[in-house]
């Protein structure tokens, strides 16, 4: 077993890397001048140079080692804003470099999804899975590169260049900003209604970071025209269809990576999914995309009202019809109790006894669209396109002395991933389509705290309902939240969060508190943190992500053991499966980070 215990490799490695960062300052502070006249051209930049550091705080579960004290991220980022004018064109470049240690725990997993491979080629050479390709993206087998690859930059241009695009002030009314960019819509923080114009990269953390750091830049052309008579301004972008594949859509780490929802660290799903098809009828990612927003005054309230074509902002599973009834994967239907037939006659070297009776099927697994006709063994995952209307408000309450805020998007025919619950794959019945309406209401305010807890100005709190409204749901539709887990989705679906910062000895002390729950369905989370200031370059903030749950989570089925094919043993198949986890219909979203608490340790050198 792997020595897991990681505290003082923590150490080492943040004085090591902060002792390379406080050796480099003076490179930090240089400056360019080429003696040109500032009117027409001038360059400036600034930016950081960060180590970050988890330390898992429990046992996964997912490998053989305990994995409490054991380092999860051991990350290095050096990220560098560089502002330069050229006449009337004011050009913003975004440039960043990230690399990580594998440490024993990535080690562990990327070995479980390298295992995964082995165990299934051994099948295919069996001629249990005809006409499939089972590489990943990542890992020894990986299409894309090694396991490490999905959580750096590579050497390709556009993974240093983050953003690039100019600002251009056309007339004294319209402003123009094009290039690769984020563009913000919304008001929301946590749970996104409106900011829904990018996908976003949960696999180094999941949302404990600035949205801005996790947001995937795309290329659009972004019009502003103010309407002065009308104390508003008209916002417009288009998408031109010019993005590269790794920039669309979201990541959520299904390549079994460290922040895949337990108990699937190891189990990599793009080794039996398309991940993700971009040229799918219901959602190709050549399709321009555009939205129009109006934002105005009306008296001391701000206001919006928007249009947006985009994409899902989570992906959806499109099963593949081979697995049912007749198809030639069938038996593999059967085995993870999806499809429309049960088979009574269990294959060897599967984990049941022969003459064991599989779950029985209620329904066929349904195509969307173009069905699934690729190589892959249990479909593809796609984003589809949706319509989004939305509107928000904001207004200074003189009475409360505090910002209200609201936010509502419609989205019609919103996809939904259901079905197939009593199964190992709960969800991957189809895709069904249903109106659904977001809705988000904050408070801001500004507690004056200082006789009674010493900060030394008022500190900023703010509390945020999110309300996720499915219209005309049935308890037949069998939604789920998330394909491969089993909680119905409700009609109504509603988390709550808190968030509170306190300054201490002039902003150089600051710690701040982040709670959320679901009020749904149970369970949430909890983030104390602070940060501590020294001057105006260095920075270093200690938090705890903590979750609780009700203890529907969903837990690995058998044991991790270095000496089986799948790294877990003992797993029966009347209860789940090697891989996939016990059975269940109860698994909601607090309950997916189930024993995931860790301590993060960032060291930040700004310049």
């Amino acid at each position: 077993m792997k020595n897991n215990t990681s505290i003082k490799k923590v150490g080492g490695f943040l004085l090591g890397f902060g002792g390379l960062m406080a050796a480099a300052s003076p490179t930090f502070a240089a400056d360019f001048d080429y003696g040109l006249d500032d009117s027409f051209f001038k360059l400036s930049y600034n930016g950081y140079v960060r180590t970050t550091v988890g330390v898992l705080l429990q046992d996964s579960k997912e490998t053989e080692a305990s994995d409490q004290w054991r380092m999860n991220q051991a990350r290095a980022t050096v990220n560098v804003d560089w502002d330069i004018k050229t006449g009337p064109l004011n050009w913003r470049v975004v440039t960043r470099v990230e690399h990580e240690h594998k440490t024993d725990y990535l080690d562990d997993i990327s070995e479980r999804t390298d295992s995964q491979n082995a165990t299934l080629n051994g099948f295919k050479d069996l001629g249990f899975l005809p006409n499939t390709d089972l590489r990943g993206n990542y890992g020894r087998y990986g299409k894309k590169g090694s396991f490490m690859e999905q959580y750096e930059t590579t050497d390709e241009l556009m993974d240093i260049v983050r953003e690039i695009y100019f600002d251009w002030q056309i007339t004294d009314r319209l402003f123009a900003r094009i290039g690769r960019q984020q563009l913000v819509w919304g008001e929301s923080d946590f749970f996104q209604a409106m900011d829904v114009v990018h996908g976003y990269d949960f696999r180094q953390r999941l949302f404990y970071e600035n949205n801005e750091e996790w947001r995937k830049p795309l290329f659009l052309l972004n019009f502003v025209y103010e309407v002065h008579e009308w104390d508003g301004m008209v916002n417009f972008f288009v998408r031109p269809g010019m993005d590269r594949s790794e920039d669309m859509g979201s990541n959520y780490n299904i390549e079994g990576g460290r922040w895949i929802p337990t108990p699937y660290r190891g189990v990599d799903f793009t080794q039996v999914t398309d991940a993700y098809n971009e040229d799918h009828n219901k959602g190709d990612w050549d399709d321009w995309t555009y939205g129009i927003r109006w934002n105005g005054r009306w008296g001391s309230a701000g206001y919006s009202f928007s249009y947006m074509k985009t994409f899902n902002p989570a992906p959806v599973i499109n099963p593949n019809q081979r697995l049912n009834a007749g198809g030639d994967l069938a038996f593999w239907g059967s085995y993870y109790g999806v499809g429309s037939e049960s088979n009574t006659t269990a294959p060897v070297g599967l984990g049941a006894a022969p003459g064991t009776s599989w779950m029985p099927q209620d329904v066929a697994l349904e195509g969307y669209g173009d069905d699934y006709n690729g190589s892959k063994l249990l479909g593809e995952w796609l984003y589809p396109e949706i319509d989004v209307f939305g509107f928000t408000v904001n207004y200074f309450s003189m009475a409360m002395d505090s910002t209200l805020s609201a936010e509502v998007a419609f989205i019609p025919n919103k996809p939904y991933n259901y079905g197939q619950l009593q199964s190992d794959l709960p969800g991957w019945g189809g895709i069904k389509e249903k109106d659904t309406l977001n809705v988000m209401l904050r408070i801001d305010k500004e507690f004056k705290w200082q006789e009674i807890l010493g900060t030394h100005r008022p500190s900023l709190s703010s509390v945020q309902l999110f309300d996720t409204w499915i219209i005309n749901r049935k308890k037949s539709d069998e939604i789920v939240e998330f394909a491969s887990f089993g909680e119905e989705k409700s009609e109504h679906t509603v988390y709550l969060t808190l968030f509170t910062l306190l300054n201490y000895t002039r902003d150089t002390i600051n710690p701040s508190l982040v709670v959320g729950t679901d009020l749904t369905n149970g369970g949430g989370f909890v983030i104390p943190a602070v940060e501590f200031v020294w001057g105006n370059d260095w920075r270093l903030k200690v938090e705890a992500d903590l979750w609780w749950n009700d203890g529907d989570r969903k837990k690995t089925c058998g044991k991790a053991d270095a000496d089986t094919d799948l790294g877990m043993a003992g797993c029966d198949k009347n209860v789940g499966d090697d891989l996939l986890g016990t059975r269940e219909n109860n698994a909601s979203f607090m309950d997916w980070f189930a024993r995931d608490n860790q301590l993060v340790f960032k060291l930040t050198r700004q310049f």
